[in-house]
């Protein structure tokens, strides 16, 4: 079990290039302000390099025609602007749901899920390259944590998959990829305000959701931010025997620390928590299961939103028969939980966080 300094491991944060030279999809608006000034240009510079970046989705500076020959080698000498290249693209052949797998600058695969809809089209980002929690029915986890995405990194997915499929408008971002978004708070935080800002990609903010595993202390501090984003909690169990079993960082934060951070937030910012339910055929689908989740999660008026197990290869759990599902679902219903089932996306791509990703590694 990984304490949360591991957890938060100061790790390779980029490439060596990225490091020499800031990539710019990762700055705030007034830091390119005081980046450009630095350079001996006008402020408003900064809202023409933001308008190339997310607007126009440029790979380079001198596609920035409206910016002099000079400034444009200046910022190649000091900055950058790299992003991801894609390695591997799956299409569904029976819902609008593509998975692409991304290679970043230092080789690092990341994964990424565009789910389409009748009204949105939602975009399932990663905020880590693997990772530590450990989740046992999850194939992210299964090779480890290698180390946190930057700001950049995790504004860049959307960027390019707005270029990869320019048809599909993205309404929606879910960071619920690859990674505990809670254990890369900073660059995860920076990089929601860069995809919600007018300047940067302009997605709304209740469009934009963080989905935690459950790291209390970071609900505790998320509370306090002034922003109004959607907020995820994978919770999978209903007690702490079972979710320890299948969800480890609830030895660390046991359900009555969890409820507790996660009152905390919805008093401070009055909006409803989501939590996430991966049904498990015989482990968390029973009806106790689904009756011990009302008595839990009525007081907190919270939202559930099922999920029958999308099955990774070489892990033991399998998804519950349709009857079961409605079975639990309507016990859910019967207690005053709002509900939702996610319907199964894309099973025929691996699209379950972690399943390219692992594949592309054995191949």
């Amino acid at each position: 079990m990984p304490n949360e300094r591991e957890i938060e491991a100061k790790l390779p944060r980029g490439s060596r290039s990225e490091k020499d030279r800031p990539n710019l999809k990762g700055l705030l608006l007034p830091e390119l302000e005081r980046l450009v000034t630095d350079l001996g240009e006008p402020k408003f510079r900064a809202g023409q390099l933001a308008s190339w970046m997310f607007g126009k989705a440029v790979t380079s500076f001198d596609e920035m025609t409206d910016l002099s020959k000079g400034f444009r080698t200046a910022l190649q000498q000091k900055t950058a602007i790299t992003g991801a290249s894609l390695i591997r693209e799956s299409r569904s052949h029976y819902s609008p749901t593509t998975k692409y797998l991304l290679g970043l600058e230092d080789g690092q695969p990341v994964e990424i899920v565009l789910i389409g809809g009748r009204e949105r089209n939602t975009l399932c980002i990663s905020s880590q390259v693997g990772c530590a929690i450990g989740c046992r029915f999850c194939a992210s986890g299964l090779a480890g944590l290698s180390r946190n995405m930057t700001a950049a990194e995790i504004v860049d997915q959307v960027i390019q998959v707005r270029r990869l499929a320019p048809n599909r408008a993205i309404t929606n971002v879910v960071i619920m990829g690859m990674g505990e978004p809670l254990a890369n708070y900073n660059n995860v935080l920076r990089a929601v305000r860069i995809l919600n800002a007018p300047w940067g990609l302009g997605i709304g903010a209740r469009k934009i959701t963080l989905s935690t595993s459950g790291i209390a202390p970071k609900i505790h501090q998320l509370a306090r931010e002034d922003f109004q984003f959607e907020l995820s909690v994978s919770l999978h169990a209903a007690d702490d025997r079972t979710r320890s079993a299948i969800v480890p960082i609830n030895r660390r934060y046991p359900l009555d620390v969890l409820m507790e951070a996660c009152r905390a937030y919805i008093a401070a910012t009055h909006r409803i928590i989501t939590f996430e339910y991966v049904l498990l055929k015989g482990v968390n689908d029973r009806f106790e299961d689904a009756n011990r989740l009302v008595t839990l999660l009525r007081p907190l008026k919270g939202k559930v939103n099922l999920i029958p197990y999308n099955p990774v290869e070489g892990l033991p759990y399998e998804t519950p028969d349709e009857g079961r599902q409605a079975a639990f679902l309507q016990i859910l219903h019967s207690g005053g939980i709002t509900t939702t089932v996610r319907r199964e996306r894309g099973r025929d791509i691996d699209a379950a966080c972690g399943q390219l990703r692992l594949k592309e590694k054995s191949r």
